[in-house]
């Protein structure tokens, strides 16, 4: 062989060298590449995992909390009527009472007069004056303590009273 074929061939040697180097080297390189973009591709599947299951568990989560807002108000609605309702009879209750002290206060008065009368009569005024005023006083005591006990509270709300057909109102009116 000759120098020149010599030289061509350490020539042809050294640049196939190059060539085999330069593609060693971009294959670590794109090996690297390839390892780095693998891991990346994992942490970003298992944190997609992750969300995915946190997505579901606050769904979840959701959805009890608003099974849990439908019984509560549920449960408000239901106070809100008894509650009204009570209301309604504690007014009944209240006006009730009143009658009946009125119609107490009422009958003492008669009772009272009936006594203060039957002492005139048998010639006693001061007695008749004297049984007057103690039940005056009492009377004053008891209204003023009735006072207090229905003053605490403002009466509910009462209903509208129902309307009769003047048919039902006529037939009543004639049977009593």
């Amino acid at each position: 062989m000759t120098d020149s074929t010599e030289k061509g061939t350490a020539e042809k040697v050294k640049r196939r060298q190059g060539k085999a180097d330069h593609a060693a080297s971009t294959l670590e390189a794109q090996q690297a590449r390839a390892a780095k973009i693998g891991e990346d591709h994992d942490e970003a599947s298992d944190a997609l995992e992750r969300e995915k299951a946190a997505l579901k568990a606050a769904r979840k989560e959701a959805k009890q909390l608003g099974k849990k807002v439908e019984k509560r108000e549920k449960l408000v609605e239901s106070l809100r009527k008894e509650r009204s309702a009570a209301e309604k009879q504690l007014s009944r209750h209240r006006d009730e009472a009143e009658k009946q002290l009125a119609k107490l206060a009422k009958v003492q008065a008669e009772v009272t007069a009936e006594d203060a009368t039957s002492a005139l009569e048998g010639g006693e005024a001061k007695a008749a004056v004297r049984t007057v005023k103690a039940t005056s006083s009492r009377s004053a005591a008891a209204k003023t303590a009735a006072k207090k006990t229905t003053a605490r509270k403002a009466p509910a709300k009462r209903a509208p009273a129902k309307k009769t057909s003047a048919r039902k109102t006529a037939s009543a009116g004639g049977t009593s």
